[in-house]
């Protein structure tokens, strides 16, 4: 009788394996990793998830060996195993989705909030700029668009390194006082840390 031969020889195997014979370890892998790939693709639907649920029941199998003396139908339980392995990775892989979603979601708002803040600060700086008076501008834009130093600054225009520094601040200062007025300032010193 070759069904009772072949359950000999399952339970002959799963002896050994729950003995630590790797070689009966592999030889139960080769047979079967086929077919519970199948099964696992029918239900993930992905190739890394299928290997790893393949992987996970073949972990599971070598981990618990000690308990393969119990297991009467070996086709079987290695196929519910893989089952139950399939729909926990589709489990833990809606919940990643999930999260992944919530994260891009979040970060989606944090950008576009900070694309129009950026755009407000923008503005509010170039308002401040073209407010200031026609010398300070001139310096403000020397340091900080050409990034020339005060002392060249001074050479270029002819003025005293004193004055342009103390013109220079004065424009900075008339700057922050503009985001303070808006309350952006704040947001800016938030968004910097």
């Amino acid at each position: 009788m070759p069904s009772e031969s072949l359950h000999t020889d399952e339970s002959a195997l799963l002896v050994r394996i729950a003995e630590g014979d790797e070689q009966a370890f592999a030889a139960l892998f080769f047979t079967w990793a086929t077919p519970l790939a199948a099964i696992a693709m029918k239900i993930v639907k992905n190739e890394y998830a299928r290997q790893e649920v393949v992987q996970e029941v073949f972990i599971k199998v070598w981990l618990h060996r000690d308990k393969l003396g119990k297991v009467e139908n070996l086709g079987a339980w290695l196929r519910k195993v893989t089952v139950n392995q399939s729909l926990l990775s589709l489990q833990r892989h809606a919940a990643d989705d999930k999260r992944l979603e919530a994260f891009q979601l979040r970060q989606s708002s944090f950008d576009n909030t900070s694309t129009l803040e950026l755009k407000e600060i923008r503005h509010l700086v170039h308002e401040a700029i073209e407010s200031l008076p026609q010398q300070r501008k001139i310096i403000y834009r020397l340091n900080r668009v050409e990034g020339k130093t005060t002392r060249e600054i001074a050479e270029e225009l002819q003025l005293s390194h004193g004055y342009v520094r103390n013109a220079l601040s004065a424009a900075l200062a008339a700057i922050r006082e503009r985001l303070t007025a808006s309350g952006l300032l704040t947001l800016l010193l938030l968004l910097h840390r």
